[in-house]
């Protein structure tokens, strides 16, 4: 696991109040959550620095840890629907996207944007900062699938759909430490925890990896196991049955769910 001090989030803001809500801002999407079949956009990298918190159940973003006034962009082409003061992140921004998708900042020090401006993909938006309930500086990334939405989906899976290992641009092209060890020959990559999604990659044998989460999906019946965990590698953009992970336990332990 990681050895830096992690820097996150003490409590998760959950709630929609904020200084400046945009009126049209939490009208509800047609097609309810599922991804809007819009304009799809290519993802930019929202900041620098190192992720000292990632994606599970019980925290619905990532957070990456930099010095107060590190610049933050945003993750693609969009309007801004919240601008302002919210509870527990001090600051933040929410740009919903071309695509119906929402893309939601904490904590920072300062904002350049306000609401009902349009803005592009990588475009400047704010300087990382430690307002609100930190433990230390950080950019809190989330992404959501509308803007009713209060839970964010998984923020890592989301920008792979569009183009960006986030783990990799964040850290300037530099990837994470690994945390486990694939095992056998020829295993698949899948995009989802699904025997029959497509495969994405194919490891000819062992490799090193970083899970960022795990989550269920089909039953793998295989070398004398049988597991429905899959395990979520940014880096290769898809899953791979936990059978696969060398560790003992069928639900690898220290890994939050997708």
């Amino acid at each position: 696991m990681r050895a830096s001090r992690r820097l996150g989030c003490l409590t998760k803001f959950t709630g929609l109040v904020a200084t400046t809500l945009a009126a049209t801002a939490l009208v509800p999407l047609t097609s309810g959550t599922a991804q809007a079949a819009a304009t799809a956009f290519s993802a930019s990298c929202p900041t620098r620095g190192t992720i000292s918190q990632g994606y599970t159940s019980s925290h619905d973003g990532v957070d990456i840890a930099n010095s107060v006034g590190t610049p933050i962009h945003a993750a693609g082409p969009g309007t801004v629907i919240n601008a302002g003061t919210a509870a527990g992140y001090g600051l933040w921004i929410r740009i919903r996207h071309t695509d119906g998708t929402v893309t939601e900042y904490g904590h920072m020090d300062s904002i350049s944007v306000s609401v009902g401006q349009s803005v592009s993909g990588g475009q400047y938006i704010a300087a990382m900062g430690n307002r609100g309930q930190t433990t230390g500086p950080h950019l809190h990334f989330e992404t959501h699938l509308s803007a009713t939405t209060t839970t964010g989906t998984n923020t890592f899976t989301y920008m792979s759909a569009r183009g960006v290992d986030l783990e990799r641009c964040v850290g300037g092209g530099n990837p994470s430490p690994t945390n486990f060890t694939t095992w056998g020959t020829n295993i698949n990559v899948r995009a989802d925890a699904r025997l029959n999604a497509s495969v994405v990659r194919v490891l000819p044998g062992p490799t090193a990896v970083r899970v960022t989460c795990q989550k269920k999906g089909d039953t793998v019946v295989a070398e004398g196991y049988t597991n429905d965990l899959w395990a979520y590698i940014p880096a290769l953009g898809g899953y791979v049955s936990n059978i696969y992970i060398d560790h003992p336990a069928a639900e690898l332990p220290g890994i939050g769910r997708c």
